[in-house]
């Protein structure tokens, strides 16, 4: 997977939120920031599934 330009990263980010409202669903700051984190090749897709793991079950 190519890392992505912070551009890039934040329209795809504003089109997901927009598919999430349509649903009545949202991100936290501390999900949006994993994201984008990943999605900028900061973390590896294992970490970013650990903790997405984690947060979903601290909630």
């Amino acid at each position: 997977m190519s890392v992505r330009t912070l551009d890039q990263v934040e329209t795809a980010l504003r089109s997901a939120k927009a598919s999430l409202a349509v649903e009545g669903l949202s991100l936290n700051s501390k999900q949006e920031q994993l994201v984008k984190d990943q999605l900028l090749g900061r973390i590896s897709h294992e970490a970013f599934m650990e903790k997405a793991l984690e947060m979903s079950l601290n909630e």
